[in-house]
């Protein structure tokens, strides 16, 4: 797995899993409607979301979950020695609690801004609310063309 491929657009990135029973879904649910109170500066803006559990999250199972919140998500999968790569560059920690279909995942729950050359440009907690986030991303994204 590699985060190069997304060069070329802004990117909110999230490290989590589909089992999770409250605080992914309601990242994600947060990002769709991030995307809508930005308008024109959300239409460019990819949304990632970096599996933290890739024996279920398999790539069919990203999309169909993803697609539920919208069609345009983006779903990464990779083994476990490159999603801890990934992860680790940018300070985010999980660990597996649990095993088989009862597992669950502690994680850390931040949105990571990569701008269009990949680096990060901002690290947007859980805790913020939509308009400190909608602040934080305004002032780092442009209107293409502007």
């Amino acid at each position: 797995m590699s985060l190069h491929g997304l060069r070329g657009k802004p990117t909110l990135l999230f490290f989590g899993f589909t089992h999770c029973p409250e605080v992914c879904p309601l990242s994600l649910l947060k990002a769709v409607q991030l995307k809508r109170r930005l308008g024109p500066l959300g239409a460019d803006l990819q949304v990632v979301f970096v599996t933290i559990d890739p024996k279920r999250d398999t790539p069919a199972h990203l999309r169909e979950y993803l697609a539920a919140f919208d069609p345009t998500f983006i779903g990464l999968s990779g083994d476990e020695a490159g999603t801890r790569a990934i992860a680790e560059s940018l300070r985010v920690s999980y660990r597996q609690v649990g095993e088989g279909d009862a597992a669950t995942f502690e994680h850390t729950a931040s949105w990571f801004l990569l701008g269009a050359d990949g680096t990060l440009q901002d690290v947007l907690g859980y805790a913020l609310t939509d308009a400190e986030m909608d602040a934080r991303l305004r002032a780092k994204l442009t209107v293409p063309g502007a």
